[in-house]
């Protein structure tokens, strides 16, 4: 698709062209759920909530990246060790805002078994103009327990 000075620039179209190629690289699987969103049920004998579902907003294959070396904050009662992750979901319109406090549960880590139950934390997903897919960034706390 050439582009020029003097054509106007078919943005829609290159998206479309270029989500093809980008979903290429998606060999992950993840959850996008909202834990605001629980459907509990009230357990009168036990005066308690019982199990409660989970409600997904979506599922799918994903690219998921570790981002820039970890950090690690002085929480005064231990260490932890967060680190940041980029995660790239299929352009959807019909995905509404992801929110930040959102989880990232990668169910498949692809190529990387060590991925697999990790739960993210959304940090923000709010996408450009011209968006191919959907970038979520998270974090992790992947402090060693040992």
């Amino acid at each position: 698709m050439a582009i020029s000075k003097s054509t106007p620039i078919d943005f829609a179209k290159i998206a479309l062209e270029m989500r093809d190629i980008v979903a290429r690289w998606y060999n992950a699987e993840i959850q996008i759920v909202d834990p605001n969103m629980r459907e509990q049920t009230w357990d009168m004998a036990t005066n308690s909530y019982g199990d409660s579902t989970e409600s997904v907003l979506w599922s799918g294959k994903a690219r998921i990246q570790p981002i820039k070396g970890e950090s690690l904050p002085d929480l005064n009662v231990m260490q932890g060790a967060i680190q940041g992750f980029r995660v790239q979901v299929p352009y959807d319109a019909d995905l509404s805002l992801i929110r930040k406090g959102m989880q990232v549960r990668i169910t498949d880590g692809g190529q990387d078994v060590v991925l697999n139950d990790l739960i993210l934390l959304v940090r923000s997903a709010v996408n450009s103009s011209y968006g191919w897919n959907r970038t979520i960034e998270c974090d992790a706390d992947v402090k060693s327990v040992a």
